[in-house]
């Protein structure tokens, strides 16, 4: 092994001062730490200033990793989903685009995207596998941004012709219509162009109609109710009993209620202007064997449940849920039935004309009834009694709507009142410069909107602000009835 030695004594005094100063820099450096920070700032800055483009470059590659430490990446995941919990929607999407590593993080915390979805009033439907909670958050966020600015594309099917729509259903397959002229109709909801097809039998106007699943029930002025197999398109079963039209009737599935299915089986209830209310089983159609004539429910019926005998003029409306069922009835009165046992459990009293409309709260335990009156009446349904009566329209209030958040109704003065459902107060009133020129025929509302139909054309408002947002349609005769879904809008018009 050698040794090498350097005689630094036979260097220029140049070069000799300079390796004194090397030698003498960790000195230095504990001096500059001495110094206040902004001694140290200048003197650092006059170094720079003197230096070359190559050590400036190696002072930058040095510096850089320092600055830009990841204080996200440095904590326990559990701390990292905590940071990221408390962040809206605008700086988590900003955030995921510092680093792969906070991209990872916040597309990948289900419970953060749950609580975005939850607190715009979203889906909360998990989307596929190919899907990001990221990607459907904004396909939701993208969805309600356009019903608010209006932005849509319109499509048009051919209809009743010059007859009223009178009921009205669909999803992501059909529409089923029912009308005056004594028809169901059912189209494809993605194909305008497509064949229409006719459900035919009844004698008379259909005036309600629901359907579930592929069970379709129907019923009509010629006073039967029909049960169709929506898809063989033929109908199954035909009830007869009522001595007048039907005017109302509900498909009343069983939900769990302290622990138990109400009602034990789906069952058909309908009203009808010979004052009284039947209850039927509803009857499998997927299980009925294929007959050339339907079954016609006459004598012994064995679907029939209950008749429900009470009211003293035509039955109007009528809401359920569980074994609780409303109705309200031209006699000014609101009843309370259970649907196990057939009794009448309440009957309300005043409203001093026809009773119109009805709906039932479940969570409050609840219903409300609007009247020719012009009054909206709320009922304890446990009790009987009035809770509120609701003052503030001039005449006929024909149409009632309930979300948990809002009570809506609309009335022939051409104007909606939006009500806190717990206290009774008005919010807002639909109307003004931008409000209907006549009597509301239709509407449906959610927990961010109203949409509304009268004489002339379709409107759309915000629910929480009562601001009129844009006209869907307009410059028809009649807007005979209206629905939505989170996706699209179907109104039947007549242009």
């Amino acid at each position: 092994m050698k040794y090498m030695a350097q005689d630094f004594s036979t260097l220029p005094d140049k070069q000799q001062q300079i390796v004194q100063t090397i030698q003498q820099l960790p000195l230095l450096a504990k001096e500059f730490e001495k110094l206040s920070p902004q001694t140290q700032a200048h003197t650092l800055f006059r170094l720079l200033k003197r230096s070359s483009t190559s050590t400036l470059q190696f002072v930058n590659s040095s510096i850089m990793p320092i600055l830009k430490r990841d204080f996200i990446a440095s904590l326990p995941h559990e701390l990292k989903l905590q940071v990221i919990s408390h962040l809206d929607i605008k700086t988590l999407c900003t955030a995921s685009r510092v680093s792969k590593k906070w991209r990872t993080l916040i597309e990948g915390d289900k419970n953060t995207w749950h609580r975005l979805l939850r607190k715009d009033g979203f889906e909360l439907s998990p989307p596929s596998n190919k899907m990001s909670f990221k990607e459907y958050y904004k396909r939701q966020y993208t969805l309600k941004s356009n019903w608010k600015k209006g932005k849509f594309k319109r499509i048009e099917f051919e209809g009743h012709k010059d007859y009223i729509v009178t009921c009205l259903q669909f999803d992501e397959e059909k529409i089923v219509s029912g009308a005056t002229d004594s028809m169901i109709n059912i189209y494809n909801t993605n194909d305008p162009a497509g064949p229409m097809e006719q459900l035919q039998g009844h004698l008379g106007g259909v005036w309600a109609l629901q359907y579930v699943g592929n069970t379709l029930v129907s019923g009509s002025i010629d006073r039967t109710v029909r049960v169709w197999n929506i898809e063989k398109r033929i109908c199954t079963h035909i009830f007869k009993g009522h001595t007048s039209t039907v005017r109302c009737l509900q498909i009343v599935e069983p939900v769990m209620i302290n622990g138990r299915l109400e009602p034990s089986q789906p069952l058909i209830v309908t009203g009808s202007r010979d004052f009284s209310i039947r209850v039927w089983n509803l009857p499998n159609v997927d299980e009925e064997s294929q007959e050339t004539e339907p079954y016609v429910g006459e004598g012994s019926n064995p679907w029939f449940k209950f008749l429900l005998v009470g009211h003293t003029n035509s039955v109007r409306s009528i809401a359920a849920h569980g074994n609780t069922l409303v109705s309200g009835s031209y006699d000014n009165t609101v009843a309370v039935w259970n649907l196990e046992t057939g009794r009448m459990l309440h009957r309300m009293e005043g409203h001093t004309s026809n009773v119109y409309a009805v709906v039932i709260d479940p969570i409050r335990q609840q219903c409300m009834s609007g009247s020719m009156d012009s009054t909206v009446y709320v009922w304890d349904i446990i009790t009987g009694e009035c809770l509120h009566k609701l003052d503030g329209h001039s005449i006929l209030v024909g149409l009632l709507g309930l979300t948990p958040n809002h009570l809506v109704s609309a009335a022939a003065d051409k104007t909606l009142r939006v009500w806190d459902p717990d206290t009774g107060v008005c919010e807002h009133v639909l109307a003004g410069k931008h409000g209907h020129d006549g009597a509301i025929t239709c509407f449906k509302h959610d927990d961010e909107k109203v949409i509304s139909g009268s004489e002339g054309g379709l409107k759309m408002w915000d629910i929480k602000t009562g601001r009129h947002l844009y006209d869907l349609v307009t410059d028809v005769k009649g807007v005979w009835w209206v629905t939505f879904d989170k996706r699209r809008c179907i109104v039947a018009i007549r242009e």
